[in-house]
Parts: structure tokens; sequence; C-alpha cells
């Protein structure tokens, strides 16, 4: 940990794929806003990033859709208030994304899961939603404590 007034932050590169695109807008054929499921393509268990995108991240990005993979700039760093880190997606491909904390539409989640075996058959599935040790080496910017 830093000192008061200090910031312990780390920047991250990775890539993002684009899961499902809904796009909101004020008036007509005008889209001021965009919500986005992204999945963490290069980590391990299926993690997905939800995010609404302002009207400025809209017109870099106009043609977004799924299937789409772009690069991600993240930002982690410890949050001193809440006593744990948290990531914010910075950039994704070459447009900024400015993210509003307070907004309830922006989430993540995280979950690893494997199948539930009798007798050398599948009865079932057990998903754990913890960060292993794992993920967090190979991702670090999803580090919590």
């Amino acid at each position: 940990m830093g000192l008061a007034g200090c910031e312990d932050k780390q920047t991250y590169k990775t890539t993002m794929e684009v899961v499902q695109v809904e796009r909101f807008g004020a008036t007509g054929d005008a889209v001021d806003s965009m919500a986005i499921e992204l999945r963490y393509a290069e980590c391990p268990g299926d993690g997905r990033r939800v995010v609404r995108a302002n009207a400025d991240f809209v017109r870099c990005l106009p043609g977004l859709k799924a299937g789409d993979r772009l690069e991600a700039k993240i930002v982690a760093r410890y949050v001193s208030e809440r006593g744990s880190y948290r990531s914010d997606i910075v950039e994704l491909g070459h447009c900024a994304m400015k993210l509003d904390p307070k907004e309830e539409a922006n989430y993540e989640m995280m979950q690893t899961c494997t199948d539930l075996k009798t007798s050398g058959t599948v009865v079932g599935v057990h998903c754990d939603r913890t960060r292993s040790k794992e993920l967090v080496a190979k991702c670090p910017w999803l580090r919590r404590r």
C-alpha cells in the first residue's frame, strides 16, 4: 500500500471480445449511448464486463458489433475508501472510454465453470465466482484484494 494521498495505479492492455451491443437514441436515428457486453478474451474462465458508453465513444466506433475483438487499455488502482482494487476500461479499440463510476449499468462478472461428474457421466455444473490465483496471475487487473 502507498502513502496517504498517493495512488497505487497500474495500466494493462488486453483483448476484449464484443458479445452484444445495444444502442440508445435520444431522438430519431441519433445514438447518444450504447450498452456493450464484453468478454475478456485472454483470461481463463468466463469474464464479462458490461459498460454504458457515452455519445463520444459511439461517434468514435459507430459500427461496433458482436464478434469484434478490440484491444483494451485498463487502469487498475487501489481505492482506499473501499479497501479494494478497482479496474476501469479507459480505451477500447482506438477510442477513449469514460465511464461513470456511479452508473448502475456498468458491472463486471467473473466465473469459472466445470462439469460435475458421477461415474464418468456429467450430472451438472459447478461455477466458481471467486477470482482464483491463476486468474489474477494471467489477468492482474481483475485483482480485488
